[in-house]
């Protein structure tokens, strides 16, 4: 592996001015999240957890199974109820099976939680990307740049592709819509809501390769088979930010925890999966959140997109996959 100067100069100044820009735009203060945890610090694909044992034993934190982190999100949650605009910053780590130019098993993410609601988070997305689009100063980039972005319901987007509903959109198909829309970064908003009934059905027949998203996104006030829920799709690097609305009740968490299929793939894992979320339902029920949204900021991707880089791989300073272990 040759050093890159460009590189870790570029990714430096690139988070920099990310930070920079959170802690100046509304106030956001960090937080140290922690990496080692229960299943709590999962996202919907339980497949790609790293389990952590120690000396063979899986039970070796005598309380509950540990895995590396995948988001820092409950954590920021639990912690609203002192400050109003919280974010993280660390890797996230995916036992991905594939070895592509597409995904990494350790990657950087910016994690963000804050009192607001759908409308501000899209805000939010839009006002962070723009920030790095205009102080990168890209003239690929800058040339046909819109600071709001097209916001495409899931719904109209399966229709535009010819795909039945509930089911994921690829990579591919990423490309398609970002084609289709300007070739800019664009939302998908309001995917499947994983407890509607509709999906429910979907799960239980096993259909294969559905958009199953995190259980505690708040449902869509106007039609409940959707969620208030956004994905960004940039040029190059694809599907770059995940960021919904949150459930605040903590019986409604509770509720949809124990109704998703995330927990039912856990339990095939470990019977005791649900305790893994018990410290964050008992800081509901004492100190409960106000009503916010949240979301992860692939860095990664984000860097694609800027540098219109088709290869992750190539926008990191020292790359992970699994043919890759420096």
């Amino acid at each position: 592996m040759k050093p890159n100067f460009e590189m870790i100069r570029f990714t430096d100044e690139m988070m920099h001015i990310a930070e920079d820009y959170l802690r100046s735009n509304k106030g956001f203060l960090r937080v140290t999240v922690p990496r080692i945890v229960p299943v709590s610090g999962a996202c919907e694909n339980v497949d790609t957890l790293f389990e952590i044992s120690v000396a063979s034993d899986y039970n070796w934190f005598k309380s509950k199974r540990a895995y590396f982190a995948q988001t820092g999100q409950l954590y920021l949650e639990s912690l609203l109820y002192a400050y109003s605009y919280l974010y993280c910053i660390g890797p996230s780590a995916r036992a991905e099976t594939i070895v592509d130019t597409r995904h990494l098993t350790e990657f950087e993410m910016i994690e963000i939680e804050f009192a607001g609601d759908f409308r501000d988070l899209l805000t939010e997305i839009e006002g962070f990307i723009s920030n790095l689009v205009y102080e990168s100063r890209y003239p690929q980039v800058l040339e046909n740049y819109l600071p709001t972005f097209p916001k495409i319901k899931y719904k109209d987007a399966i229709q535009e592709l010819k795909l039945e509903w509930g089911k994921d959109i690829s990579s591919e198909q990423e490309k398609i819509l970002i084609a289709n829309h300007g070739n800019r970064p664009i939302f998908i908003i309001y995917y499947p809501n994983p407890m509607s009934e509709r999906m429910q059905k979907l799960f239980e027949d096993d259909v294969p390769n559905l958009a199953i998203k995190f259980f505690n996104m708040l449902p869509y006030p106007d039609d409940p088979d959707y969620v208030l829920s956004a994905d960004c799709i940039v040029p190059y690097g694809g599907e770059c930010v995940g960021a919904a609305a949150r459930i605040t009740d903590a019986d409604e968490f509770q509720k949809r925890l124990c109704n998703s299929p995330m927990l039912s793939r856990l339990k095939e894992k470990d019977a005791n999966a649900e305790q893994g979320f018990e410290w964050y339902i008992k800081m509901m029920r004492k100190y409960p959140p106000p009503p916010h949204v949240g979301c992860g900021f692939g860095m990664s991707r984000i860097f694609q997109y800027l540098l219109s880089e088709p290869d992750i791989t190539k926008v990191v300073v020292i790359p992970s996959n699994r043919g890759m272990l420096h």
